[in-house]
């Protein structure tokens, strides 16, 4: 899929709406930290040693701003 493809896609994800289920990302238990995503993929936390941290409380640095980081 094109890059802009991609874009295009994620634009009409977020017009969608959600159903307020969340995906939890496991890690493979060395690093201990798991990625929660909402239905349409975007980052809304991390689990940190059975602790929830949301997006928004995580600094710019810790942020996945979209699937395509983790899959690239």
């Amino acid at each position: 899929m094109s890059k802009k493809m991609w874009e295009a896609l994620v634009e009409h994800a977020k017009t969608c709406i959600l159903s307020g289920k969340l995906y939890i990302y496991y890690s493979d238990g060395a690093k201990n930290v798991d990625v929660v995503f909402n239905n349409i993929y975007e980052l809304s936390g991390l689990i940190s040693n059975g602790q929830f941290y949301s997006d928004d409380s995580l600094p710019d640095n810790q942020k996945v701003r979209n699937l395509g980081l983790l899959i690239s």
